[in-house]
């Protein structure tokens, strides 16, 4: 009698710890994305996080305190940051306002070059072919040029909020981690205990490699990119680089995207054939560089997805959350792949 009673006790406890933890999970991912700014200061987090974490963990094994141990890291990283964005600064702002000044330069030259693509298609096609897009073309580049450099403000208020947040959430993350871990872990039930400490464990050795890897490889490709571009003596060369690695993050198409505002400044000042191929080269050396070196070096086999997947979860993620949403879909989509996985052998083991 004794027993069955314990019996149903324990289950009860444990379906109530279920409830907790899931509640405790579904608040967190609520606020994340209800509170202004904090899904990108929480992004900025776990990619620093993970950066320092393993530093830490080699002073802390050395004798060195958690707490000493994150304080002279997180330190050092902070010092060497602020020194890349004071060198950096007077550079990207006047980058940023003889961009201003050129852009109505740029988005004439846009014009002119779809109107002369436009006339050629309807020598071609005909008056079937006469849907007017040189001027839709310049009135969205107009708008949408105006409304960038009229919210710039804004758009610098909520960086410098993401950079100063980010890695305040980070440094805790770091310090109170294994903590965090543990209370989160007491909410498990018993019967999912060991099955939940292992799949976490999968999860954060797999994305921690990831986001490492893939950071490395964003910082690679964009110093590759304005070198070359600086070397060649093209406008705009450190933006450039920044945004080529910004975009490289995006599987596939980042490569892409990060490139056409080179091509399309190159169109506009009317380059010759030689210094579009120039630029080209800039291009395909730090492409060729990330698939022949970093890729097969840092990033393979980490991730171990399906390109049709990857492709699949892309599409989602940019539905969902843009940009930003391509960037995050590959280590999301990892970590549901481990909790499916995991969640799937225990239910095998179990039965069996």
């Amino acid at each position: 009698m004794r027993s069955t009673v314990s019996q149903r006790t324990l289950k009860r406890v444990n379906r109530w710890k279920l409830v907790a933890l899931l509640s405790l999970l579904g608040g967190c991912f609520l606020i994340i994305l209800s509170v202004e700014n904090l899904l990108l200061s929480s992004l900025i987090a776990f990619v620093v996080s993970y950066t320092f974490g393993p530093g830490v963990n080699f002073l802390e094994r050395h004798g060195t305190s958690r707490t000493l141990g994150t304080l002279i890291l997180f330190a050092l990283g902070g010092g060497m940051m602020l020194l890349f964005f004071w060198g950096i600064a007077p550079y990207l702002g006047e980058t940023l306002l003889r961009l201003k000044d050129d852009m109505p330069r740029f988005i004439e030259g846009v014009s002119r070059f779809i109107s002369e693509l436009e006339s050629r298609v309807q020598g071609i096609a005909g008056p079937l072919a006469n849907i007017d897009l040189t001027s839709r073309v310049e009135t969205v580049l107009t708008t949408n040029t105006s409304r960038f450099f009229e919210g710039l403000p804004s758009y610098l208020k909520t960086f410098i909020t993401v950079m100063l947040l980010g890695p305040f959430l980070a440094f805790f993350m770091v310090k109170d981690g294994r903590t965090m871990m543990r209370t989160v872990l007491g909410l498990v039930p018993n019967h999912l205990f060991e099955t939940a400490l292992s799949m976490l464990s999968q999860i954060n050795t797999q994305i921690g490699q990831f986001v490492r890897a893939r950071l490395l490889e964003s910082i690679i490709v964009g110093l590759v990119t304005s070198a070359g571009l600086f070397m060649i003596s093209f406008p705009y060369a450190v933006l450039l680089g920044i945004t080529a690695g910004v975009t490289n993050l995006i599987p596939y198409l980042g490569p892409i995207i990060g490139a056409v505002p080179a091509f399309l400044i190159a169109t506009v000042n009317q380059y010759s054939s030689l210094d579009i191929a120039l630029v080209a080269t800039v291009y395909i050396v730090a492409q060729l560089i990330d698939a022949g070196f970093l890729i097969p070096l840092l990033v393979a086999k980490i991730v171990d997805l399906h390109p049709v997947t990857v492709i699949i979860v892309m599409i989602i993620g940019a539905q969902v959350l843009g940009i930003l949403g391509m960037i995050i879909s590959i280590p999301v989509a990892s970590t549901m792949k481990v909790v499916v996985s995991t969640l799937y052998r225990h239910m095998i083991d179990t039965r069996t």
